[in-house]
């Protein structure tokens, strides 16, 4: 226990660090601890500002030493499993001390058993304190650049929920769900935690999961049949799925190639082929001698709207984080517009809460390229997100159900834009 202990310290440090997502470490979790590693680290994300804040500076009066650090990361495992999960308490503790006597120590090892051992004594008393408040100081940062105090906390609760199971059909006509779980907009939501594989359709491709707001996206565009459409950015192909589905023939352009490898998979389970090539470049590298219908920009982004899917966003984001965004995105729409025929529209979504990543941006971008005006944004279900500028904007309260297994939305942003003739 000692030993993956061990292993958790050090992949906790380098996910909050910056190195590496969570989504890429936890493929490195032994199959068989899999399930509870990740209720771990999830659970950790979502406390993690409560037990830094709150939690240790009631035992920890002085900044542990940089050589010790890794005795931090294990606390911030610790006090998470010993505050929200079942572990005997009694294991959490000596595993953990274990685990950093050997990474660093046996001082640091006493330090940490004794830090564990207040903790386990003040449980109650400390889970009692934790007050809804789940937000990094840099998180705050980017957030109230853009939104009042109001609706910071009404955004706050879907950090600590997990998220639910969202899935765009096919075929909206062959619905094995039942309308009960259908969303105004389209999408289906079934609760957190569902396993996919044993729904329904799975195995036949007749659906696909996909976050009911990233969902709009190409809902926003209507009626895409027989069009020419680039979807740059695109794996892993939730949105080159639905253009496919409504009958487009599409260009799929991501530099990842392990990415693309995904979506091809996405696409032979959907038997979604026919009208697909894809294509392994920089998406500002890449050209075609035909100008393309519609181009889909889905930006690489900042990502702070996918915080209830991947907590580890508020404790790893910053300000600068949207700024370097933002620049790779002005040059991004910039060569998306010359790939463009007169006419055509340019899609451009982000999964950022971040204005400077979403209205702001595009407000730039139409100063700068007045061959483009902006096209109100129609869709079904979302009249009360779209703003007075015609933009879509998805906070995490949409969708706000009282059951949390069925509540909230991925923060989005979305906008239309008109090549002139």
């Amino acid at each position: 226990m000692a030993n993956e202990r061990a292993e958790y310290v050090k992949m906790l440090q380098s996910v909050l660090s910056g190195s590496v997502p969570f989504s890429v470490l936890k493929d490195n979790i032994p199959a068989e601890e899999r399930g509870f590693a990740n209720m771990l680290f999830m659970t950790t994300f979502r406390q993690l500002a409560f037990i830094r804040e709150t939690v240790l500076p009631r035992y920890i009066k002085k900044k542990i030493p940089h050589k010790q650090q890794a005795a931090e990361y294990a606390l911030y495992l610790g006090a998470a499993e010993l505050l929200f999960m079942e572990t005997p308490a009694y294991a959490v503790a000596n595993s953990y001390t274990e685990a950093v006597k050997k990474l660093c120590g046996t001082f640091s090892g006493g330090f940490v058993n004794a830090v564990l051992r207040n903790i386990i004594r003040n449980k109650d008393e400390l889970r009692a304190l934790q007050n809804g408040h789940y937000f990094s100081r840099d998180f705050l940062k980017i957030l109230k650049q853009d939104y009042t105090p109001e609706e910071i906390k009404n955004m706050e609760p879907f950090a600590g929920i997990e998220a639910p199971l969202d899935i765009t059909l096919k075929d909206p006509e062959q619905n094995p769900f039942g309308d009960s779980f259908t969303l105004p907009t389209g999408s289906i939501r079934l609760p957190a935690n569902t396993k996919v594989a044993d729904l329904p359709g799975y195995a036949d491709g007749g659906w696909w999961v996909q976050d009911a707001a990233a969902a709009l996206a190409v809902r926003g565009l209507g009626n895409v049949l027989g069009k020419r459409v680039l979807d740059l950015c695109a794996a892993p192909g939730g949105k080159t799925a639905q253009l496919l589905a409504g009958g487009a023939e599409v260009t799929a352009v991501d530099v990842a190639e392990q990415r693309l490898m995904t979506l091809r998979e996405n696409m032979n389970r959907l038997k979604l082929t026919d009208k697909l090539k894809v294509i392994c470049t920089d998406a500002l590298e890449f050209t075609d001698e035909k100008p393309f219908d519609t181009v889909l920009l889905d930006a690489p982004c900042s990502a702070t709207g996918t915080f209830r899917r991947h907590p580890e966003i508020i404790h790893t984001k910053t300000v600068d984080d949207v700024r370097r965004q933002a620049l790779l995105q002005e040059k991004l729409l910039a060569h998306a517009a010359r790939l463009l025929r007169p006419g055509g529209i340019l899609t451009y979504a982000t999964c950022s809460l971040a204005k400077a990543e979403g209205e702001r941006q595009i407000r730039n971008f139409t100063v700068s390229h007045q061959e483009f005006k902006i096209v109100p944004a129609v869709c079904n279900g979302v009249g009360q997100l779209v703003t007075k500028d015609g933009f879509i904007r998805v906070l995490p309260q949409a969708f706000k159900s009282e059951d949390a297994a069925f509540s909230g939305a991925d923060g989005f942003f979305i906008a239309y834009l008109q090549k002139k003739i």
